[in-house]
């Protein structure tokens, strides 16, 4: 009788001890699917970037996009009528390439015009829940474009 209550005792204490463990790995795997996911984002949108032109010759009619489009100006604006197609890949809830307070945006083209170089940053950003508190998290994604010289 004593060993089967040594063994009940030693079996539940295990039980215990993963049960504990158990919510924080759904917290962290949960963790890991969204930037994972949002890193998917980032690299689609950096690739779709990676493959337009670096810039509109003159002696093309205007129309469609150009990495210089990203860097003149004030850049990238999502919602303008310029960039109402772009990007392609769809960015789902809760991704956007514009952080919370609508301060930071998720598309930066550096480049000197005409481009012989371009470096290419794009940055995912996500609300995630974190101690009952919503925290903003972001992903970038480095990439960059070189002339055919």
């Amino acid at each position: 009788m004593l060993e089967v209550l040594i063994t009940l005792m030693l079996l539940s204490t295990t039980l215990i001890a993963f049960a504990a463990v158990y919510p924080a790995a759904f917290k962290l795997n949960r963790k890991t699917h969204r930037s994972v996911q949002a890193a998917e984002l980032a690299g689609a949108v950096a690739e779709e970037l990676r493959t337009l032109p670096f810039n509109r010759p003159a002696a093309l009619s205007p129309g469609g996009l150009y990495l210089e489009d990203f860097t003149r100006n004030e850049g990238w604006e999502p919602g303008t009528a310029r960039f109402r197609n772009f990007p392609r890949t769809e960015i789902p809830e809760p991704y956007s390439l514009v952080s919370n307070d609508g301060e930071d945006l998720g598309i930066v083209v550096l480049g000197d015009a005409p481009f012989t170089y371009a470096d290419i940053r794009v940055t995912v950003f996500w609300m995630e829940p974190v101690n009952r508190q919503m925290v903003q998290r972001h992903v970038t994604i480095h990439t960059a474009r070189t002339g055919n010289r």
